[in-house]
């Protein structure tokens, strides 16, 4: 398939829209990979429909929405803890009067303080469309210039290959961020290259590469998934 004007276009369009599936849509992400005019293409539309959220009228959720929220997060307690939630009700007069003045006076304590400007973090998550649960999850650290992948529901890769992790940049080739595990937590510190790049383009892919990565620095194997981050 020729990467016309009109087809890279037209299908990043429905990449956005989230229409663009199975073997087209990992097709498109490899286009990506290799071509920052296909990059440009996709943020383009990221803009575009973006703006349609802002002349989407506000709606307020049900209350049962809330309630099946609360109860999926913080299932009901026994009988038991129930009652012993109940026995210690008197103490909350005493206890709001306390925290009420424990808050003025570090109401007090931070207006003396210096105003700091937070660090903007970005975080996300690589996600697969036949899976309910994220592969990794993926936060950052503008500070400390630290990436941290915690595994969720990835699998390990196939016998003598790695997951490669790499940012996808505004301009130029992939930077890679070195070989990842598919358990636990991993830890990657950003160069400031890498932390500059990730802050442009804020996206990430994922490839199946030899064991111990990429021997060209450069993807060699399929493109697992592309992910964008976004900013806390």
């Amino acid at each position: 398939m020729k990467k016309t004007p009109e087809r890279i276009e037209s299908l990043a369009a429905e990449y956005v829209l989230g229409s663009l599936k199975g073997q087209a849509r990992a097709r498109f992400e490899r286009w990506m990979m290799e071509s920052s005019r296909v990059r440009q293409e996709v943020w383009f539309w990221e803009e575009k429909l973006g703006q349609l959220s802002s002349e989407v009228p506000p709606v307020t959720p049900p209350r049962s929405a809330w309630q099946a929220i609360e109860r999926r997060l913080w299932p009901k307690a026994d009988p038991a803890s129930a009652s012993a939630g109940q026995g210690v009700r008197w103490l909350w007069p005493g206890w709001s009067l306390a925290a009420t003045a424990a808050a003025v006076v570090l109401a007090v304590l931070l207006v003396q303080q210096p105003v700091q400007t937070p660090t903007p973090q970005l975080s996300g998550a690589i996600v697969q469309a036949d899976i309910s649960d994220p592969l990794w999850l993926v936060s950052e650290s503008g500070r400390d210039n630290l990436l941290k992948l915690r595994s969720v529901a990835a699998s390990a890769a196939d016998a003598g290959k790695d997951y490669e992790l790499w940012i996808v940049p505004e301009d130029g080739q992939p930077l890679s961020l070195g070989v990842i595990p598919a358990g636990g937590v991993h830890q990657v510190t950003l160069s400031d290259e890498a932390r500059t790049a990730l802050s442009q383009s804020r996206t990430l892919a994922i490839s199946l590469e030899p064991r111990g990565g990429s021997p060209t620095g450069a993807p060699t194997g399929p493109i697992l998934h592309v992910t964008k981050l976004y900013e806390l």
